[in-house]
């Protein structure tokens, strides 16, 4: 199809990107975002559609499709307005699939992200009269806000279509590929003092804030939500009297939290930080939040509201800083761990979620068990913390790898977590990290911290492995990742990083390498300080699967 417009990804969008690929494609659909949009009185399944298109044509990051091969970096690519395909779900029994199946499949299925627009339709009826409006998108073009803007869009247009009248919209004064183009022109010392803050957030970074609970052999993960009606009033109370945002509030919570469980004082995280303010462009329609990394020092032992004061300036500067192509915080990991010669693992992210006006649902304390997000566990993230703050009450919902936490301890952290705030309500109470330590109940003797294995270019796998199929590897990432670099030469010796590879090209190498065959490697394995020699010596080739290149 042509193009119209076309600039390089938008800054928010660049992790999003890498955490779609990082995954096995039948496991992208845990990105996604759904929703089920409510319908006015008298909308007909054509209303939809007539809207649908009304706002493809009004907002170009609905049908924006991504070229992750272009150089010198990926390009989103603005193709014309057209019909945007609504699929129809009937639930009578007509010999038809079913409309949940066929609303799992739509939402299931991966995004083509270089063919694909980033929204897909589907229109539930019964004797074609309209019931349901299910939307699927994709997580690269859409967050909370975008969703939001949609939303209030298409509620009036369907008015207008019900009413039979013209719809009065707002003009659309920010586009994505103006914001592209916006980040393209920045002031280089503008984006260098912010890159310089997150190079010192790296190097005050743990090298695995896990490390004594971690237990490699553990196989799974788990999910479970505590939801606790009194914590809204409990957090607020507590923000109001420290003069913070509730987000802050709990922060700091899950850092003693963090520390209780694992004996660790300087606790990592990454935090979902919206890019909208710093960006200067709030209401455009694509993806403008990521996981920015922060990380708290207890090793003082604290009392908690100096451990909330140290969380309320992270966030503060997180936002001051977030306007950043992640990549390139992603690079400063990489080569701070080459620096240490130890890889870094930060992969617990936490998020704080509004969901006000609506209601939690429940007038007392409530554990639920959900299912094994194993979809999610394919990402390489250790943990999952979201907030939920609702009209009348707090959800805390965690996801964890039984690598560092098993059933008990999930448990035993959201409850621990809740009566750490709980103790907090009234006035007077100021606990330290150890005497939070102690109310939280977590084993008090852990296991001694395993030095973390330092990064040997002449591993064991890299040397033991000579054989043919590993040098044949080898020599194939090596020369994948200077041609897809435009690189003169690359030293197996050396991370990708260091060896001069940009992460923002990685779904491009692990595309060349799938070319011609090779598997066995990820992108959070080629984005991290280890050595290309030893990943390769992980790399399996499948013959019948190569093309030549």
């Amino acid at each position: 199809m042509p193009v119209l417009k076309s600039a390089r990804l938008c800054w928010g969008q660049h992790y999003h990107l890498l955490r779609y690929h990082q995954v096995p494609a039948a496991s992208r659909h845990e990105a996604h975002i759904t929703a089920d949009f409510p319908l006015p009185e008298g909308c007909t399944a054509e209303d939809v559609t007539r809207a649908l298109n009304h706002l493809v044509r009004r907002h170009e990051g609905l049908r924006t499709v991504y070229d992750l091969h272009a150089q010198p970096w990926p390009r989103q690519r603005v193709e014309p307005p057209a019909p945007l395909r609504v699929t129809e779900a009937t639930t009578e029994d007509d010999g038809t699939p079913a409309p949940m199946e066929v609303i799992t499949r739509i939402t299931r299925a991966p995004f083509d992200v270089t063919r694909e627009w980033p929204i897909r339709a589907c229109v539930v009826t019964t004797g074609g009269r309209l019931r349901r409006l299910h939307l699927v998108f994709n997580h690269l073009s859409f967050d909370d806000v975008s969703l939001g803007v949609l939303g209030r869009d298409l509620d009036a247009i369907l008015a207008a279509r019900v009413e039979r009248r013209p719809a009065t919209l707002d003009p659309v004064p920010q586009q994505p590929v103006d914001l592209a183009r916006f980040e393209a022109a920045r002031a280089p010392e503008a984006v260098e003092a912010s890159l310089e803050h997150w190079r010192g957030e790296v190097r005050t970074l743990p090298t695995d804030v896990f490390a004594r609970r971690r237990d490699p052999s553990a196989v799974g993960c788990h999910s479970a939500s505590l939801t606790v009606p009194s914590l809204l009033a409990t957090t607020r109370g507590i923000a109001a009297r420290e003069r913070c945002w509730p987000a802050a509030v709990h922060l700091a919570a899950y850092a003693v939290a963090v520390a209780a469980y694992t004996g660790e004082r300087r606790v990592a995280h990454r935090l979902y930080t919206s890019q909208r303010t710093a960006s200067g462009f709030p209401t455009v329609l694509t993806c403008l939040s990521y996981p920015t990394l922060a990380s708290l020092d207890l090793t003082d032992n604290p009392a908690f509201s100096t451990v909330l004061r140290r969380a309320a300036h992270r966030i503060d500067d997180a936002m001051k800083h977030a306007h950043v192509p992640y990549d390139r915080v992603a690079e400063f990991v990489a080569q701070e761990g080459a620096r240490r010669g130890r890889p870094l693992r930060v992969a617990t992210e936490v998020n704080f979620l509004d969901n006000a006006p609506r209601s939690c649902g429940t007038r007392r304390e409530r554990l639920t068990w959900n299912a094994a997000p194993t979809d999610w566990a394919k990402a390489g993230s250790d943990l999952y913390l979201r907030i939920y703050e609702w009209s009348d009450g707090v959800t805390l919902a965690l996801q964890a790898t039984a690598e560092i936490m098993d059933r008990d301890a999930v448990e035993a952290f959201l409850r621990g977590y809740a009566r750490l705030l709980e103790a907090h309500r009234e006035p007077g109470t100021d606990l330290t990290t150890g005497q939070a330590t102690d109310l939280m109940g977590f084993a008090s003797s852990l296991p001694l911290a395993e030095p973390a294995k330092a990064l040997d270019p002449a591993t064991e796998a890299a040397t033991e492995a000579a054989t043919e199929a590993a040098t044949e590897a080898e020599q194939a990432l090596a020369a994948i990742t200077a041609e897809t670099n435009a690189l003169a030469h690359v030293d197996p010796a050396t991370s990708y990083v260091a060896a001069g590879g940009r992460v923002l090209r990685l779904p491009s190498v692990l595309a060349a390498l799938q070319d011609l065959g090779w598997t066995g490697v990820s992108l959070d394995q080629l984005a991290g300080a280890g050595p290309l020699r030893a990943l390769a010596a992980g790399m399996t080739r499948s013959p019948q699967i190569g093309n030549p290149r």
